[in-house]
């Protein structure tokens, strides 16, 4: 088998039906198995899965520990040479599947890759970021982004038409050669979800490999539908973040984060007030006061 292809559900059984048959539209040239971990969902209508693709294995996860508890699961009983660690809230474009495994079987040191996402409008979408979570990275959002491109990175979307080196992808579209994954010690279980991919990233270049960014495979995300409350995501990525922090043994950025961003936010809402962009100004002010409510629970 040559990639096992997982997508965890809860609550998503019609957007996995668009991700399924997107995934048999597209792929072709290599032998691949798809399964579906439920996590657990209060809605039960997942379990038709077979009704509409009867090859799908589908697992039940006992209890919803969570994105990376739920790939674990299913990573288990996966047959393939590679792991392609899917959202439910995706659409293949093309081969991408099979780009990537070309890709991996030509370059054995890459133990990542992901390809450009795109929004339902197929406007470029954030795909990878040019650094780990990091100081490098603190220093890059508080200069706009400017330092990645000074240093030639491609931020958060591959415009060169070129596999490049990124700092991590998104967990949307995760390719990853199952014996990485399992010398990686697969997810950490401590995360409930957001940065979970980014702390098994951290991981897999600590083991010497490289993660890249290949923009020739394209996928829409549909980013948000399957977790739609803003408030509760920006809980969750806060709470996710420090979490990061703590475990890359990095603890002295968690306040430093907070920081960095209130200035952000701070400094971006003054730009506004001075351009006269009132309605900017609401805007960035609900973030930052988001941001404040969120440290101080």
């Amino acid at each position: 088998m040559d990639v096992s292809i997982i997508i965890v559900n809860y609550n998503s059984f019609r957007l996995i039906l668009s991700s399924i048959e997107s995934v048999y539209k597209h792929t072709i040239g290599i032998n691949f198995e798809i399964i579906v971990v439920d996590n657990d969902s209060p809605q039960r209508d997942i379990e038709r899965i077979h009704e509409h693709y009867n090859e799908v294995i589908f697992l039940k996860n006992p209890e919803n520990r969570g994105f990376g508890s739920g790939n674990n699961f299913g990573a288990k009983v996966a047959k393939g040479k590679y792991l392609f660690l899917l959202n439910p809230d995706t659409v293949l474009l093309n081969n991408a599947i099979a780009k990537f495994y070309d890709f991996c079987e030509s370059n054995e040191q890459v133990g990542i890759v992901g390809g450009n996402l795109y929004d339902a409008n197929l406007q470029p979408a954030f795909s990878c970021w040019s650094f780990l979570p990091s100081v490098t990275a603190e220093i890059d959002f508080l200069c706009f982004f400017k330092l990645g491109k000074i240093l030639g990175r491609v931020g958060s979307f591959n415009n060169t038409g070129i596999p490049q080196k990124v700092g991590y992808i998104s967990g949307a579209d995760l390719f990853i050669p199952k014996s990485i994954f399992i010398k990686a010690g697969g997810f950490d279980e401590d995360f409930f979800m957001y940065y979970e991919e980014t702390e098994l990233t951290f991981r897999v270049r600590q083991l010497g490999y490289d993660v890249m960014s290949l923009p020739n495979a394209k996928i829409i995300h549909l980013e948000g539908q399957s977790e739609p409350n803003d408030e509760k995501v920006a809980y969750r990525m806060r709470k996710s973040e420090k979490l990061y922090y703590t475990k890359t043994n990095q603890r002295y950025l968690i306040r430093l984060s907070y920081k960095v961003d209130t200035f952000f936010y701070t400094l971006v809402i003054i730009y506004n007030k001075l351009k006269r962009s009132p309605s900017k100004v609401a805007s960035y002010k609900r973030k930052l006061q988001l941001i404040r409510k969120i440290e101080s629970l």
